[in-house]
């Protein structure tokens, strides 16, 4: 084995290195990362909430009148009567299978080779293998702290917002956090799953410095904070998947970070649901 394919040995014993058979040909490692370049400019066109917007006026209109008006008190009030209270959440609906066809399904197609995946979605199950990750979701607490601070945070999050709908409740937020859920579930299996693993026959540990490419640039409709802290991000859990030989854990501490940002923003802008039900 060449020094550029050595991989590293995998902290949990739950979750073995892949053999040498799983890794893919040169020709669905072209396909991937053709693909790879297909999905990110498709979800930025055609599946994210904003475009969505753009693209189906008139449906998102019905549906999402304060989104797509900037607020409830901001849309006709005929249309913001007749909108379904779980309508805010169908932009995000839309992006979700975007996120699921063109970052999970297909790559895991084009990787994928006699049924065999060089990586696992589980957690890792031993103390050697968790306590990095735990240890990273504790820094990044004080991180988010101070990135709340910034002007440009509570225009970003949360992408739902309770002047958005009349609807708004414990269960609206919670329908959304699950669609934010699987959404960042895509964004992990694409970059620390299929293009990380995908690449590291042939590159070694610099697949992870490779992934971090178009990572880093899908944050580029963020603070500026948060963009720069993807590319740390980026190569920590990189690194943490080739010593687990699973994203389970990046999958955690994705959702995890989300998940206290929008926390955060609800809580400085005092707009946590004040009821369960939406009706």
């Amino acid at each position: 084995m060449t020094r550029a394919r050595r991989r590293l040995a995998p902290a949990d014993p739950a979750h073995e290195a892949a053999p040498a058979s799983a890794w893919p040909s040169e020709t669905r490692l072209a396909a991937l990362l053709v693909w790879t370049a297909v999905a990110l400019v498709a979800v930025e066109f055609l599946f994210l909430p904003l475009r969505t917007v753009r693209l189906f006026p008139e449906l998102a209109a019905s549906l999402a009148p304060g989104y797509v008006f900037g607020s409830s008190a901001n849309a006709p009030p005929e249309v913001v009567r007749s909108a379904p209270w779980w309508g805010i959440l169908a932009p995000f609906g839309w992006w979700v299978a975007g996120k699921f066809v063109l970052c999970i399904w297909v790559p895991a197609v084009i990787l994928t080779r006699d049924g065999k995946r060089p990586f696992s979605i589980q957690l890792p199950w031993t103390w050697s293998a968790w306590w990095p990750y735990l240890l990273l979701a504790a820094l990044m607490l004080p991180l988010l702290a101070v990135a709340s601070t910034q002007p440009g945070f509570l225009s970003t999050y949360p992408m739902v917002r309770s002047a958005q709908t009349g609807a708004w409740s414990w269960s609206v937020l919670l329908l959304y956090w699950g669609c934010y859920a699987m959404i960042l579930f895509s964004v992990e299996f694409l970059f620390r799953g299929v293009l990380l693993f995908g690449l590291e026959s042939r590159l070694g540990i610099n697949a992870v410095f490779v992934s971090v490419i178009p990572y880093c640039l899908i944050h580029v409709h963020k603070p500026v904070l948060e963009a720069f802290g993807s590319i740390v991000a980026g190569i920590v859990l990189g690194v943490l998947a080739l010593r687990t030989r699973s994203i389970g854990g990046g999958i955690f501490v994705h959702i995890m970070v989300a998940l206290s940002m929008d926390s955060i923003a609800l809580w400085k802008s005092g707009t946590f649901p004040t009821r369960f039900l939406p009706f």
